[in-house]
């Protein structure tokens, strides 16, 4: 149930996001992809985007792409819109975003402008009924949100790393 509600949480800020936020996430954000969404989220441009630095392959062999240089959004976004947003191949972390579920855990992004503005406040409000136990960005640091991976349905999910820490091997594990 808190799925369901999560769900419509994220499809509540739709317009919000292309309106007004601008797609943000995409602009301005780290994404760990494994190597399998790599292609689709690129548009078959990675050689491209590794020679920009904008994509680095890390030790455990996902890529960290940096969407934070101007002009440099992810390569899917056009018009404030994703490209492959119905793809079923798209990233679980950018289906997930901006709130991600672990068992009772519901992490909201302080990334994320909506999240900010208190827009899901009343989605968040059904999932604590629920007995979910809504996590804050006090309460766990941006390098353990970095750091934490959902596993889901027998597959590893990630998320998204915060712009303000600094792109570097120890905090990209790179």
């Amino acid at each position: 149930m808190i799925q369901k509600i999560a769900k419509q949480a994220r499809q509540s800020i739709s317009s919000f996001c292309y309106e007004e936020c601008k797609a943000f996430c995409c602009r301005k954000c780290y994404l760990i992809l494994k190597e399998s969404e790599v292609d689709l989220v690129t548009q078959g441009r990675k050689k491209e985007l590794i020679d920009k630095g904008m994509i680095k392959q890390m030790d455990d062999g996902r890529y960290s792409m940096y969407m934070g240089e101007t002009g440099q959004p992810c390569p899917s976004l056009k018009d404030n819109k994703c490209k492959i947003h119905k793809s079923k191949n798209r990233p679980k972390t950018c289906s997930d975003f901006p709130i991600f579920i672990q068992g009772n855990k519901v992490m909201l992004s302080p990334r994320c402008l909506a999240v900010r503005q208190r827009k899901l406040y009343p989605y968040v409000a059904k999932m604590k009924q629920l007995g979910a136990q809504i996590m804050t960005a006090e309460e766990f640091t941006e390098y353990e949100f970095y750091k934490m991976d959902f596993e889901k349905d027998g597959r590893k999910n990630n998320i998204l790393v915060p712009l303000h820490k600094k792109h570097d091997s120890k905090t990209s594990q790179r």
